[in-house]
């Protein structure tokens, strides 16, 4: 393909990303601070420390459910801190007799004495009036479907994502300067002035002439800002396809280019009917866990760190046990985790975040760089500016297209009243 190709065909599929990476790259950089944003909006409850010691979790879920008798609790979590509350998230059943749709419900507890504190239903896509309380979600839907309901934005942002990713590329190669040649004519070769090394005739693509003029300012802006954060570009978009594409291309590359499997859950097959109610007792299924990770732990040489999580998964009947570990990439970590039967007991898969296979490790790094998980809060500010960077890109590609057609359009005018005038 010709240089021309390639620029229009980054003009045409920009035009197409611009709105959906304005919207990703501003939502994305006040995402990177989602968790300080949202614990400043809607502060945790809270409780004073006490000398007596706290509840184990376990029997936090079961006064949880002593206090929502009709809600049925599938994830336990073992974190929380001192001075507040434990929060839990329960699902409230459809009622096939008042036809009542499922609802979710936030449960707060006082981890001392396991008194309610608190309860709140999270209704989703209710983002209408704005509030405190529904603003980071909001942010979110903006995010990845631009709030639109059903799959609708999903796909359209997975394309725009999927453009993304290929276009990183184009973007790099048209930075990349001009092959020139060496002019013959028919007697003698036409002496020219030592060429300049590539990477020297490359290096205009990384700077900015501020004193310029504004189309050359833009233009400039456009190409070195791409080139400055191109890495975290790629890794962005292309974890924007996991994001909205997954199944569809995501998991098939990354399994064809690096043999990603399947995570331990994702491969195992639904159930004909849910089993709401595992055979095995959560505290049996505790112990069996923790038993379960000791054992992986010494047969592949990591080290458990502190206990994350428990959930049960009705449509599957399995268990999870998700705990941090030395393998972990995230700073929250509990990335590691492990499968196992809730009816036998019998452990059904372990997925490690590094080190397990090869394409999972890269996985594992891309959606923690995503997410800004990891590196503390310089990392998180670098993802907020990554962020403006990419919808200062948006806007700048579409003032140099606005601009180039604007030149075009005045330049076949002047053609026309020529012609014109000739023919007169």
């Amino acid at each position: 393909m010709t240089r021309h190709l390639w620029v229009l065909i980054h003009r045409y599929v920009g035009l197409y990303m611009a709105f959906f990476l304005l919207v990703a790259g501003l939502t994305g950089s006040i995402m990177a601070f989602e968790i300080q944003i949202q614990n400043w909006l809607n502060p945790p409850v809270t409780v004073v420390p006490q000398t007596s010691p706290r509840l184990d979790a376990l029997t936090l879920r079961e006064r949880a459910l002593t206090w929502v008798p009709q809600g049925r609790l599938d994830t336990v979590p073992f974190t929380s801190k001192p001075d507040e509350a434990y929060t839990v998230t329960m699902v409230i059943p459809l009622d096939a007799t008042t036809g009542k749709p499922e609802e979710l419900l936030q449960l707060s507890l006082n981890p001392y004495t396991g008194e309610e504190m608190a309860r709140e239903k999270v209704v989703a896509d209710d983002f209408w009036p704005i509030t405190r309380k529904n603003f980071i979600p909001l942010i979110i839907a903006l995010h990845y479907r631009l709030a639109l309901p059903g799959s609708i934005g999903i796909w359209l942002f997975g394309i725009a994502a999927l453009l993304w990713t290929l276009d990183c590329f184009v973007g790099a190669y048209l930075t990349f300067p001009l092959h020139v040649c060496r002019r013959r004519d028919a007697v003698r070769v036409t002496p020219i002035m030592p060429r300049k090394s590539w990477w020297l005739r490359w290096k205009p693509s990384w700077l900015v002439k501020w004193r310029a003029s504004a189309f050359r300012v833009n233009f400039d802006l456009h190409r070195a800002g791409g080139l400055w954060v191109w890495l975290m570009l790629l890794v962005l978009a292309w974890s924007s396809v996991g994001l909205n594409l997954g199944e569809q291309v995501y998991t098939p590359v990354m399994k064809a280019l690096f043999n990603r499997p399947e995570d331990p859950i994702s491969a195992l097959p639904e159930l004909p009917i849910p089993q709401l109610e595992p055979a095995l007792g959560w505290r049996q299924a505790y112990h069996t866990g923790q038993r379960l990770m000791a054992e992986q732990a010494t047969i592949h040489a990591f080290k458990v760190q502190d206990e994350m999580q428990l959930g049960y998964i009705p449509e599957k009947g399995v268990f999870w046990y998700a705990v941090t570990s030395d393998r972990d990439i995230a700073d929250a970590g509990g990335g590691t985790f492990l499968v196992f039967d809730g009816t036998t007991g019998k452990l059904l898969g372990l997925s490690l975040p590094t080190g397990q296979n090869a394409g999972t490790t890269l996985h594992n790094w891309i959606f923690a760089l995503h997410f800004a998980l990891i590196w503390g809060f310089p990392f998180k500010i670098f993802v907020c500016l990554v962020g403006i960077v990419t919808a200062m890109l948006s806007i700048t590609g579409v003032y140099i297209w606005f601009k180039k057609r604007r030149a075009r359009h005045l330049s076949q005018e002047r053609q026309t009243k020529l012609a014109d005038g000739t023919h007169a």
